[in-house]
């Protein structure tokens, strides 16, 4: 007798009856990890006050020039001082950002692209915020000149000869922070209310400091008290806190120092102290880093056949650095290699 013959049918017979399985849970994308904006001087700009641009002041420091010796039963003759008040000001701006997507995709998509690009939109607003106090700090604007003074790592003195080291020798050190911190107190800086200065910096800086300091590093989730622990803070070094950016401003060496350029050598770590630049706290506005987003489906005449739907979002923001006393931006190079 012949053998039997075998044909059972297999997924290659049914090619076309199957189809993809569409995981409906997106995967978690990359998100930065920003900083600065908490931590600015949040200046209420009501509405309807009939202004579009923010002028800040403060008084003048102390000076004993102004003490004079008085003389019994005789009035002074010397001028009277006169309180003139330093003054920042800047003016606002309208950003925003928008997106679209057709009706037809609306109705027949699987996984909802509104709602991942209102999420995208926020996180790209935050983003904006975040660079806007960054390179202000770093560079001061055409409209308020005022920045951070500048410190480098190792034995450089200038962006050019930071820029001729090696990453070894330009890596940020605890010496540079001890630095940095005398010489916000000589300048009289003002600590935040838990006595203490600021440091925001790059992961690679971070990661020069925690091998420098070796077991003697002590991370802040390990601190006695974690009520009193920042959001991103990784560590406390003599009366700075460290907080961890993915924001930092990158620069070529030997390029344009205060122009980001990503993968560049030279890094921007900003360590300051408390009000040390300012952003507007918009009535009505919200938080400029979770701003609204609106959705636009009514046909128009750009639309009239209602073929897509808009997605927007607008803020009306700026910042400023408020003072050169307060602040200082430390520029390293890093030992890190990515590879």
């Amino acid at each position: 007798m012949p053998p039997p013959v075998y044909g059972a049918v297999t997924t290659v017979d049914k090619t076309s009856e199957y189809r993809l399985y569409f995981a409906k849970k997106l995967l978690e994308h990359q998100i930065n990890t920003l900083q600065l904006y908490p931590l600015a001087n949040q200046i209420p700009l009501p509405e309807g006050q009939g202004a579009k641009t923010i002028r800040y002041f403060r008084p003048p420091p102390a000076s004993t020039a102004n003490v004079i010796t008085l003389t019994e039963g005789q009035p002074p003759s010397t001028a009277p001082q006169k309180l003139i008040f330093e003054f920042i000001t800047r003016t606002l701006t309208q950003y925003g950002g928008y997106g679209q997507i057709s009706d037809v995709v609306d109705m027949t998509e699987f996984l909802n692209t509104a709602d991942a690009l209102t999420v995208k939109m926020g996180e790209e607003a935050a983003l904006w915020c975040d660079q806007l106090i960054r390179d202000c700090c770093i560079n001061g604007t055409t409209e308020e000149p005022t920045k951070f003074t500048r410190r480098y790592a190792g034995t450089a003195t200038d962006f050019t000869t930071l820029s001729a080291l090696t990453g070894q020798q330009g890596r940020l050190s605890t010496d540079d922070l001890i630095d940095v911190c005398t010489e916000l107190r000589l300048n009289k800086a003002v600590e935040y209310d838990d006595n203490c200065f600021v440091a925001v910096v790059s992961p690679d800086q971070e990661r020069d400091l925690i091998e420098e300091q070796g077991s003697a590093w002590t991370y802040a989730s390990a601190f006695q008290k974690p009520q009193n622990i920042w959001k991103g803070e990784i560590g406390t070094l003599f009366g700075i806190k460290v907080l961890r950016t993915t924001n930092a401003c990158y620069q070529t060496s030997g390029g344009t120092e205060g122009t980001y350029v990503s993968g560049g050598a030279v890094i921007a770590a900003l360590v300051f102290g408390k009000d040390a630049f300012a952003c507007p706290a918009l009535g009505g506005e919200g938080n400029p880093t979770n701003p609204k987003v609106y959705t636009i489906t009514d046909p128009d005449s750009a639309n009239p056949f209602g073929q897509f739907k808009t997605l927007v979002w607008k803020g009306f923001f700026n910042a400023v650095c408020l003072s050169t006393w307060n602040g200082v931006v430390l520029q390293t190079k890093s030992a890190y290699t990515p590879t």
